[in-house]
């Protein structure tokens, strides 16, 4: 059912009065580590020529396929599987390693979403708005957006910017995806589309993911380098304090 107003408000507020985090844990490194790591070993795999009918490669592959805001498509890879694989094994094996990518991005996520350094993004009235939707149905909206083409990863972060529970939102993922694998195994199974087709559009997502992120991510570090270095420069003396300085220096000067 759908949340009253006066419930989202008790929920939003919450949400801002939950736990800041003044430093990451070293769990969160940890975490943070693991899925550098496997995106680094998929991404070796993937240039080696690595081609795999196991359901473990699969599972494994769904883990930096799911994680953050990832690059890696997963629906030639499932379409891929569904050619030669079961069906229902083979969306249960992406579907476990989409389960193991959620535990790492709720690990990671939610203390860096509320680390004190960034909470100040939830005064935002574009953030209010979007978190007042959210709180409407927050479950079905994960499931939703986890199942069709939406993109996911807003959702997914407003979960984690209110603490969504992990046992819920690993739930929404394994309502959500296992159908959507299931469906896209099956598209695999019953057309044949054939493996260099399923390759290229695998490099196309790719390209298109980093044409649209590679940009602003660069932005964001130039804009950060020249805001350290005004940080670091000395604050240029007002007009007014000059000015009267030099009337002060003349005065002094001058004598009685």
């Amino acid at each position: 059912m759908a949340r009253s107003a006066q419930e989202r408000e008790a929920s939003l507020r919450a949400s801002e009065a939950s736990p800041v985090y003044d430093q990451l844990g070293p769990k969160v490194w940890v975490f943070g580590g693991l899925i550098v790591l496997v995106g680094l070993v998929t991404t070796y795999l993937i240039f080696q020529g690595f081609r795999s009918e196991s359901y473990i490669y699969l599972a494994f592959y769904s883990i930096p396929a799911n994680t953050a805001i990832s690059f890696f498509p997963h629906e030639p890879v499932l379409i891929y599987f569904g050619k030669f694989a079961n069906l229902w094994l083979a969306a249960a094996a992406a579907t476990v390693g989409t389960v193991v990518a959620g535990v790492m991005d709720h690990t990671v996520f939610v203390p860096v979403l509320n680390h004190r350094a960034v909470v100040a993004y939830k005064k935002k009235r574009l953030y209010q708005r979007a978190i007042d939707y959210f709180l409407r149905y927050p479950f079905a909206t994960l499931v939703v957006t986890g199942f069709t083409p939406i993109p996911f990863f807003p959702f997914k972060f407003l979960s984690f910017s209110i603490h969504y529970p992990l046992r819920k939102y690993l739930a929404a993922l394994v309502v959500a995806r296992y159908p959507r694998y299931f469906l896209l195994a099956w598209l695999g199974a019953a057309t044949n589309i054939p493996n260099w087709v399923l390759f290229a559009a695998f490099l196309v997502l790719i390209n298109l993911w980093l044409i649209k992120a590679v940009p602003p991510a660069i932005r964001g570090l130039r804009a950060g380098r020249v805001q350290g270095q005004s940080r670091r420069a000395p604050a240029a003396p007002r007009a007014s304090a000059v000015r009267s300085e030099k009337t002060r220096i003349g005065a002094v000067e001058a004598g009685p």
